[in-house]
Parts: C-alpha cells; structure tokens; sequence
C-alpha cells in the first residue's frame, strides 16, 4: 500500500486531497465567524453552507468510488469533470470566501505577508487581465479541449501524476470562469449583469457543440474503455454517447441556474434604483411625457392598416383558391400546404416578440367588420356567460384537433375550409353582436397572440398620464363622431400590458391630445397582470395560457420519432387500429392530462411549502403565466425549425400554380431533397433556454408579489421552477431525438 494513500469501502483519502480541503474549510470558518459579526448581512449562513458543500463535492469528485469508476467509464469521469467544473466552481465563490479565508490566517501571516502582496500593483495588474471575461472564456474553452483530445485524454488514464494535473486544471480555469460570470463580494465594480450573462451564453455555446460531439459521434474517440471491461457490459461507444448527452444536459442545468440568478440580481438592482410600480396599483408605472416615435406615427395611420391588411387578404384568398382547386398531394407543391404552416405561424411569432402585436392589427379578417354590422345590424348582445376564454380554448383544441389527427399541415383543402370558417365565423359574430366580440371573445388566433405578446418589448400606452387625467371624454374607449374607439372595451390608463389589445390603433386616432403611441417596455412586465379578476390571471385565462404551453410540446413532440414510435407501439400493444378515434384519444390525453396533473401539483406543494394562505386554485392563476416565456420558446425553437429548413419550400409551390395558370410560360417544378442545417439542434436549445430562463425570473417576481417574506416566494416559485426545468428537459429531449419530417419535401 502506498503509504500516502489511504483507502477503504472504495474511498481514497489522499492527504494532498484532504488535507488543503480540511484547512481552507477551517480557514474559512475561522474567518466568517468574525465577520459574521461585523457584517451578517454580506455573510449569512447559507454562504457558509454552499462553500462547505463545494469542498465536501470536491472531494467527493475526487476521493469518492465515482473516481475509481472513471478509469472504466466514460460516463463516471464525465461525471467527474460536471462537478469540478459545473457544480463546485460556484459553489465555491457564492460563499464569497476571499476575505474570510484571509481573516482566517494569522495575524502576523496576513499583515506581513499575504496581505502586502495582494496589495501589489503589479499582482493586481495580472489579475485584472486573467478576470477578463474574453480571456477567462478563452483559458476554459482552452482547457476543455485540450484535455479532451484524444491523446491528452489516455495519457490521464496511464498516469495519476496526469489524472491529477487534469482535474486541478480543469478547477482552475473553472474557478476563473465562474468568478467572471459571479463576480462575489467583495468586488467594488461588478460588471453589467449583461455581460455576464453573455458570458454565460458564451460558456453555454462551448458545452453544447463540447457535448455534442460526444452524444452524437459513431466512433470510439478512447479506444482504452474498449480494451477495458466493465461489469456493466456497457459499450464503449454507448458509454461514449450517453457521457456526451449527460454533460450537455448537466451543463446547460448550472447555465441556466446561472442566467436565472444573474437576471433575478439584475433586476432586483433595476428595481432598487427605480419603481417599477406604481403606489398601491398593479400596474407598470410609465415615464411621463413621452414623443411619439415615427413608428407609432406611422403605424396610427388608418393607410397603413389597410395596406397591411389587404396584402394578408390576398395572401389568404391564394391560400384558399389553391388550397381548394390545387393539387392535394403533394401538400408541398400546394401553396396551402406551405404559407400557413411553413411561414405564417413562425413569422408571426417572430414578428410579435420584436414589434408587439401588429399581426392582429392587419388581421384580414377584420376588413369585414363594418360590413357585417351594416348588413346584420348587430342586433344582440354577448351573453354574459361567455364573456370570457373558453370559447378560444375550444376552437384552439379544435385546431389541435385537426392539425395532428386529420393532418392539416397535409390536407390544403382543409386548410382552406379553415380559413373560410375563420372569415364566415368572424363575419357573423361581428354582424350580429357588438363590435369586437370575435376578437375578444372567439378567435383562438388573436388569444394567441394576445398571450405571447405579454412577452412584447412594445406596447399601446398613453404618453402621458397627466394627459389623460384630465380627460373627460374617454374618446380612446368610447370613440367620437370620427373614430370608434377601442373594439375590446380597453381604456389606456387603466390598460396594463398587451391582452386583448389588437394594435388596431384605433384609441390613438381617436384620442384628441395624440397622447396615444407604441411605447417600449420590459418584457414579460405584465405577464400575470391585466384582466385580473382578484390574484392573478382570471381562471378561464389560465387555462387557455395553460393550453398555450403545453400545447407548443404537444405539437412538437407528434413530429419526434421517439414519440410517433410509442404511440404506435401502444396502438399495437392494445390492438387498437391507428384510427382517428384512437388518435383523438391520444392526443386528448396528452393535451388536458400532464398539464392537469403537474399545475395541480406545483401550486398545491408551492402553498404547503411556502405556507400561503392562497388557496391550490389561486396559486395556478398567480404562477402559471410564469410558464408563458417557456412555452413560447418552445413554439419559437420548433417552428423557427421549419422555417429555416423550408425557407425556399415556397418556390416550387409558387411555380406549380405559375404553371397550372399558364402552362405554356411556367414549368412544373421538380422535387428536391430539402438542405439540412446541422446547427439547428443547438439553436433549438438556446432559444429554449433563455425561455427557462426567464420563466424562472418570472415565477420569482409573481411569488414575490403574494408571497409574505422572501424565503416563502422562493418555497412557492421552488415546485412551479422544478416544472419549467423539467418541461425544458423534455423540450431538449425532443430537440435531440430525430424528428419525423411530416410534410416536408423529398
């Protein structure tokens, strides 16, 4: 036995492992204990709990039987390096251990020795470049690959005196890393918590295109743990794949963790520096007077509606006539088949998180309104009882409905049947009831959009509320003998954020101060604001948000080949015929049960652990809309994917009905494999979790608002969070699996 190495029940207790661990944890504690009496409020006891926690995980990275393991699988020391590099580095630095590791020393240590060469200006010189976030990316980046390397790699496996140089290097660049991205106290000017978020971003991207290169590749890049074997029989390249998928999963984890804590620290000091809200309203307080920009100018003008709507108009009489009298197969080559699906739901969502909701603005549909209560004369009124989402929540099942089970996205009549329906319906609610009704009350199109446009950074807004205290008119709700005023009953200074606003402009042209614009602000401000019916969103809202996001997995996951394979196996395993009717049984279950039974749950643990007095049914409706950035990050990253891989599927579409009209000019388009595009997973990822990032933020900003104390905010957003994170693990499964390009070319 050697005799400096101990070992026992597969634990190494090397005293060039233990005892530096033993003395910076009783250096550390030695110094907090006086500063915890000189200033609790920089050095309170959970600091102390998270820098004892990162050295016990050094050790057991290092000492555990995980370290023995690593020499037979891929997997253990893949394992190993997430804890030194993911896990440890900042733990290590959230105890802010600086100055309490050095009031630990000796008196006579620290005044003659450690403490006049950290004052060194040349020390301090140094220090300041490798703290360069550039420079601290570029050494991590440098470290991760170098060890990695084929060669480097195996010599660490032949060699301790290696293993171990690679496993301090790896906590080094780490530890420098991490201190660029926390930046612990007592730091006198931190940077913007945007750089360091892009600094996060940055460290992300190397361990997403690190990781993949592992879970992806179909050659044994160690040839050793194929020569060795393992009790487990697991292969090498199995070993090889799932070490890659764990390290990109595990590391994309402590980014996130990162990007959440960075963002909630960012805000919180926006918010020390300014109100955000008003005294005793719930609404964001806006800066008052404003100048109307030239968009907002531009965008008031009734010629710029109408351009925009009749442009759309005969987009969708395209969409219909060819849809109707076009080719049914290939979908592909009808232009019915390709503008809605492959272009319209992906633009929008593009164009509604940039400029806010012009999409309902120019909505065609809206071309008819005037029409209709001339014709019809708008005789009734709305019922009362569906003065509400549940109706939208229907024809969005509907839409469901038909989309993945009678395959809409391949049948272009019946596209155009919905498009006809969407005109007829709009035609007869607008005819024979007030003006507005459809938007507000009906179309599932325009409750989309008025959801995700939460996440806007534009909105509609007075430019002073000074102005509009002194009006008496209320001319942007009522309208005048010029203009009609708002179609859903929205009246600006009370108005908070973009629900049921369909950036019709209408209040600003009737506004007679022009104190009416599109104005810039934070998004997700009023995610859990506006229609409120007591805390939180009303519930038949809730639902219908709740149908939003589960519904963007939903469809997402009807084109994963795991999925379909499942779904299948499941028909055959009942001996069900894959009918329409088991189909509809399926996605039924799928839509309306994980989302019954996992909202229940995190708000019926959120009010046990946070204490609350909020009822299970008053936390759903004041939590859920945190999930609204997530579930729209997962519309955005699939739909984003057909967009960027059918860019051009339009072209054959449009030179197929070039030729059915003049056969003689035009050529029939011939079918060619699509391109691919290799980067789209990992874009796919980052959109996503940048949606789990503010999501989280969001949940903690709603459990502050009804939460009493911090400590039961954060045991109330703990179980929604814990959600989020797993609906983003199964997005990134999705994203990862291979896909069953339905409709596509080729």
């Amino acid at each position: 036995m050697n005799a400096w190495l101990w070992t026992g029940a597969g634990w190494t207790f090397a005293p060039l492992l233990v005892l530096p661990g033993l003395a910076a944890g009783w250096l550390y504690l030695r110094g907090f204990r006086k500063l915890r009496q000189q200033s609790p409020q920089h050095f309170q006891p959970w600091r102390r709990n998270v820098f004892l926690l990162g050295l016990a995980l050094i050790f057991v990275a290092l000492g555990s039987p995980l370290d023995g393991t690593a020499d037979l699988l891929l997997l253990a020391h893949m394992v190993q390096h997430w804890l030194l590099i993911m896990v440890v580095p900042p733990l290590i630095w959230l105890g802010a251990p600086v100055v309490p590791l050095l009031r630990g020393l000796p008196g006579d240590l620290l005044g003659d020795g450690v403490g006049p060469l950290l004052a060194s200006p040349r020390l301090r010189r140094v220090l300041s470049v490798l703290t360069h976030p550039v420079l601290a990316l570029g050494i991590f980046t440098g470290v991760t690959w170098a060890w990695h390397a084929p060669a480097a790699y195996q010599w660490a496996l032949v060699s301790r005196a290696a293993h171990d140089f690679e496993h301090a290097s790896f906590l080094a660049a780490a530890l420098l890393l991490w201190y660029c991205i926390l930046e612990p106290w007592p730091v006198r000017r931190p940077r913007p918590f945007t750089t360091r978020l892009l600094l996060v971003a940055g460290a992300g991207l190397v361990n997403s295109i690190f990781s993949a290169g592992f879970a992806f590749s179909g050659t044994v890049f160690y040839p050793l743990y194929a020569q060795v074997a393992n009790p487990w029989l697991i292969p090498a390249l199995a070993d090889q794949n799932t070490a890659g998928a764990f390290m990109w999963i595990g590391g994309s984890l402590a980014m996130i963790a990162a990007a959440v804590g960075l963002t909630l620290s960012g805000l919180a000091s926006t918010a020390s520096r300014r109100q955000l809200f008003a005294p005793g309203r719930n609404r964001v307080q806006r800066p008052a007077p404003r100048a109307k920009s030239t968009l907002a100018r531009v965008l008031t003008r009734r010629r710029t509606r109408r351009i925009g709507q009749w442009i759309l108009a005969s987009l969708a009489g395209i969409v219909i006539l060819d849809g109707l009298l076009g080719p049914e197969m290939p979908s592909s080559l009808n232009l019915a088949g390709v503008l809605p699906w492959t272009y319209g739901r992906s633009l929008s969502l593009i164009l509604l998180l940039s400029w806010g909701n012009f999409f309902c603005g120019i909505c065609p549909l809206t071309l008819s309104r005037r029409l209709a209560g001339r014709l019809l004369g708008r005789p009734f009124r709305w019922p009362a009882r569906l003065q509400n989402k549940w109706i939208s929540a229907a024809l969005f099942i509907a839409y469901l409905w038909s989309y993945e089970v009678l395959g809409l996205w391949d049948w272009p009549a019946a596209t155009a049947v919905w498009i006809l329906g969407l005109f007829g319906l709009f035609f007869v609610v607008e005819g024979f009831f007030p003006r507005g009704t459809f938007c507000r009350y009906v179309c599932p199109v325009g409750q989309f959009q008025f959801v995700q446009a939460t996440l806007s950074p534009r909105e509609v807004a007075p430019l002073s509320l000074a102005n509009c205290a002194g009006c008496k008119t209320r001319d942007c709700l009522l309208g005048n003998a010029e203009e009609p005023g708002c179609p859903t009953d929205l009246y600006l200074p009370a108005k908070t954020g973009n629900l049921d606003c369909t950036f019709c402009m209408d209040c600003a042209r009737a506004c007679p101060r022009d104190n009416v614009g599109v104005i810039s602000v934070r998004p997700g401000a009023s995610l859990g604001r506006g229609r409120a019916r007591g805390q939180g969103w009303s519930l038949d809202l809730t639902v219908l948000a709740g149908l939003f996001i589960w519904g963007a997995f939903v469809n997402a996951m009807a084109m994963s080949a795991p999925f379909v394979h499942a779904q299948a196996g499941l028909a055959g395993g009942l001996g069900w015929a894959h009918s329409a009717g088991f189909a509809s049984a399926v996605l039924g279950v799928a839509l309306l049960g994980p989302p019954l039974i996992f909202t229940a749950a995190a708000a019926g643990l959120g009010r046990v652990l946070g204490g609350s007095r909020l009822s299970a049914l008053a936390g759903l409706r004041a939590l859920l809309p945190g999930l609204v950035p997530l579930g729209f990050a997962m519309w955005l990253a699939h739909l984003g994917f057909h967009l960027l891989t059918g860019l051009f599927s339009a072209l054959p579409a449009l030179e197929r009905a070039l030729h059915d009209l003049a056969p003689n000019i035009f050529s029939r388009p011939e079918i060619g494999m699509p391109y691919t595009l290799g980067w789209t997973a990992d874009l796919q990822l980052t959109i996503l979790g940048f949606g789990l990032v503010v999501s989280i933020a969001v949940l903690w900003r709603l459990s502050r608002e009804v939460a009493a104390s911090p400590g039961r905010a954060l045991a109330l957003a703990a179980p929604w969070s814990l959600l989020a994170t797993g609906l983003w693990g199964l997005g990134a499964f999705i994203f990862l699996s291979p896909m069953a390009m339905r409709g596509m070319m080729g």
